[in-house]
């Protein structure tokens, strides 16, 4: 971090150089080599099949073969394989950063994900299980003319396998591991007839926590209890035709990984003042005391007096009464149909889901108050002070529900014309605004020592309701000027209506033994003579509309049969949404203007692929969290941030280098920084500029480098393939993954910043003389590395922070799969 500018300009144009002539010099001499050819890769990147190595666009491109050589599981575990892609915990939500997307606040996820092309709006939805997965395709920079949907830095697109009508096949694996892994997972494939089939694929896994409560031993937290089901049926009544019906189920009932962070890294104070500061301050190993509630999060003590306990040096160790939980249940309903209309093909997707979730966590992260000074937690205090709890202690508890519900189409023609003309038009639709679609809830409840398990809830409710209805017409278009030249240009026209509205319920000043809810019967059962004032007030409803029109140009040329060169422009747009925290304006959109040139080549007689891209990525319309009091709580609200510029550069190497190895590799250059950015500060008492209109402190960052950011990262695999003769085979394998320093949050306080760390994941995979038959062992992060993954601060200065896992391993054993 902190390189010169300039210096980062000339780092670039060398790295390109470098690559171009490396490819030249690779493809003249590749007749000279003697090797093994890689299988040729097709996504569907452009809305219809293509070669990885035609397209302009970066595109990395996972099998399911890979995933399972590299125990990915899910997107927290995809990041290490994609150059430039970070994928970080926000709480219980992973982040994915790419490009400079995600590096600041945008209206909706900047990088979604899709499943089997189909949009998924919320972080949650991430988190479901990589099962019976064809490929994974990662699309880097914005894809605005063919996806939209915000896909403001790229997307990431899972793929299942698909019923074949060929041979009835099943395949099943059970993986057990530290920290109590215990995983089971198969699938069927049953073809009836030559028309129809149907593929049943199934998990369910649990793991112990990684983070242990050393005061309630059952509220440990990263901990893993899923199930995971798809069903699919496949109709094939001619060549031309085939329909896919989707009904999937999810449910994870884990602790999860606590809201924002879980960590208490301690109080940065000033101690020259006894301020809060966390610029220049010394962070102090405490948990802090509250005397008052602030916004559901613990007040900090006055320095030097706080008499509450240390903080646990362990990363990996928390002290928390109330034990967190995490309920995810996500359904859905999908059709996919393509039909050859012989001068073009059809292709059709709908998607029904239904996503709920509920979360809890322990909102005072502190052990089980008590009478005992020298062993009780923040909020250990006469908590009379609450007026409607009148109780000599009491625990804080915090969560979260959240509903979304919506339907989606996308509807699209691709012709197939073996002219110079190649296009795409097609039609999306998208609605989850309907009267209870989407709708989050903040809950608040308070613990007393002696049931710290069983909260009792608080007299107000506050829920936030809304959604939107987006609809677009799309066109691409690929034109050969000559053998070799190709001009592209794609057009998307957006149109996006986005609906809020708040709710706020209040029973006065009285308590529940029931989380409140607007539709929960038994909450509302529990309304006896102990809720003598019930009212609701709802907040004035906004509905707004904005439009917008996308596009891409680009050029290809073929410098020969192997080596293809690209350059593009590009844009990408998320529409404005609530900003929240009561206020019922919409923030500006986010925008994007993307600038990309490219190098794909297949060389050493088809044995490597070596692709590189260079990119710069200007951001506009960006907002930043600041907290407002509302009704008693501090409520996040979104607020105008400023822009951002990103550039890089991204290699990615594949080789075959002899019939027995195999090496990869993934190189990335990010140099994103903030232009004209602020934030406010609304956590420390020193730091920052004042504003001397509003009163309030500025942090101003224009130059300053962009959250998880690191200058440069390096991925780098090998894998050995050992004949054993009768024994089978055993194919070894290693993969080195090294990050520069950055920062987890965008104002550089001291505690923010991560230093420079190299993890170490093994493998050795036994394919056994019984056929199909493998067993897998493993160890990620050998190295035991530790690095912070978030950062957070909490009301009055305590700083948090999130910790990526620590070391694994565990044994996989499998039948044809």
């Amino acid at each position: 971090m902190g390189t010169n500018f300039k210096a980062k300009h000339s780092v670039l144009a060398t790295s390109i150089a470098a690559v171009l002539a490396g490819n030249t010099a690779m493809a003249q001499d590749a007749s000279s080599e003697s090797s093994v050819a890689l299988e040729e890769i097709i996504v569907t990147a452009t809305k219809r099949e293509s070669s990885v190595q035609d397209l302009s666009v970066a595109v990395t491109a996972v099998t399911g073969d890979q995933l399972t050589e590299l125990s990915i599981v899910n997107i927290l575990d995809l990041d290490k394989t994609v150059p430039g892609m970070q994928v970080k915990n926000s709480g219980n939500d992973p982040v994915i950063i790419m490009r400079g997307a995600g590096a600041a606040g945008t209206n909706d996820i900047s990088v979604p994900v899709y499943i089997d092309g189909q949009y998924r709006p919320r972080a949650g939805q991430a988190l479901a299980s990589y099962l019976d997965v064809e490929r994974v395709e990662v699309l880097r920079g914005p894809q605005g003319t063919l996806f939209g949907r915000n896909t403001l830095g790229g997307l990431v697109n899972v793929i299942a396998n698909k019923p074949s009508t060929e041979d009835f096949e099943f395949g099943a694996a059970a993986t057990l591991g530290n920290y109590s892994l215990r995983k089971v997972e198969g699938f069927v494939n049953i073809p009836m007839g030559d028309m129809f089939a149907a593929r049943i694929t199934a998990s369910d896994t649990f793991r112990d926590p990684y983070v242990v409560n050393t005061f309630n031993e059952d509220g440990g937290l990263k901990d893993a209890d899923n199930t995971y089901a798809r069903a699919q049926l496949g109709f094939y009544p001619s060549d031309d035709f085939d329909l896919t019906l989707t009904a999937t189920y999810w449910e994870d009932t884990a602790n999860g990984n606590a809201d924002y962070a879980y960590k208490v890294l301690g109080v940065p104070v000033n101690p020259a003042t006894g301020a809060t500061n966390g610029m220049t301050g010394i962070m102090e190993p405490r948990q802090g005391t509250s005397a008052t509630a602030n916004g559901g999060r613990p007040q900090a003590g006055e320095y030097p007096t706080d008499y509450t306990a240390a903080t646990d040096s362990d990363p990996y160790r928390i002290a928390n009464d109330f034990g967190a939980s995490r309920d995810i249940k996500e359904t859905s309903f999908s059709a996919a149909l393509n039909w050859d209309l012989d001068f073009a093909t059809l292709r059709a997707a709908a998607t029904l889901f239904d996503y709920e979730e509920y979360r809890l966590t322990d909102s005072d992260l502190s052990p089980n108050p008590s009478a005992d000074l020298d062993n009780r937690g923040p909020q250990a205090l006469d908590c009379t002070w609450w007026n409607y709890y009148p109780a000599t202690d009491c625990g804080l508890v915090a969560g979260q529900r959240v509903n979304s519900k919506a339907i989606q189409a996308d509807v699209n023609l691709n012709s197939n014309s073996e002219g110079p003309l190649q296009w795409t038009v097609g039609y999306y639709f998208y609605d989850d605004s309907g009267d209870g679609d989407t709708s989050g809830e903040f809950v608040w409840g308070y613990t007393s020592s002696a049931t710290p398990q069983n909260p009792v809830w608080a007299h107000w409710l506050y829920q936030g309701n809304g959604g939107t209805q987006s609809q677009a017409i799309y066109g691409q278009a690929a034109y050969d000027l000559t053998d070799d030249l190709t001009v592209e240009a794609g057009l998307r026209y957006s149109e996006d209506e986005r609906r809020s509205y708040t709710m706020y319920l209040d029973t006065g000043l009285n308590w529940g033994t029931w989380p409140p809810s607007f539709d929960n019967p038994e909450w509302v059962a529990d309304r006896t003579s102990a809720w003598p004032t019930l009212f609701t007030v709802k907040g004035s409803e906004i509905n707004g509309k904005a439009s917008n029109t996308d596009y891409k140009l680009a050029l290809k040329y073929n410098l020969n049969d192997d080596v293809m060169v690209y350059g593009s422009v590009a844009t990408g747009y998320i529409g404005g949404s609530p900003k929240g925290g009561g206020n019922f304006e919409l923030t500006d959109p986010n925008t994007v203007d993307a600038y990309e040139i490219g190098v794909k080549s297949t060389l050493l007689d088809g044995a490597m692929r070596l692709n590189a891209s260079a990119y710069r990525n200007d951001f506009d319309g960006l907002s930043t969290t600041v907290f407002v009091e509302q009704n008693g709580t501090i409520l996040a609200q979104q607020a105008p941030g400023g822009s951002m510029s990103s550039q890089g550069l991204e290699v990615e190497m594949n080789w075959q280098a002899t019939g027995q190895l195999f090496l990869n590799a993934g190189v990335s250059f990010d140099f994103s920084e903030l232009d004209e950015f602020s934030e406010q500060e609304s956590r420390f008492d020193e730091g920052g500029t004042l504003d001397p209109v509003s009163g309030d402190r500025f942090h101003y960052l224009q130059g300053k480098d962009a959250r998880f950011s690191p200058d440069y990262t390096i991925a780098l695999g090998a894998s050995y393939s050992i004949p054993m003769g009768s024994m089978g085979e055993l194919v070894p394998g290693a993969f080195l993954y090294h990050s520069a320093d950055y920062k987890t949050q965008n104002v550089e306080y001291f505690f923010a910043k991560q230093e420079a760390y190299t993890t170490l994941d093994l493998r050795a995979t036994w394919y056994t003389p019984l056929d199909d038959v493998s067993v897998q062992a493993y160890a990620k992060n050998v190295t035991e590395e530790v690095y912070l993954t978030e950062t957070t601060v909490f009301s009055r200065g305590r700083a948090m922070g999130d910790y990526n896992a620590p070391r694994t391993f565990g044994v996989r054993v499998a039948y044809n799969f």
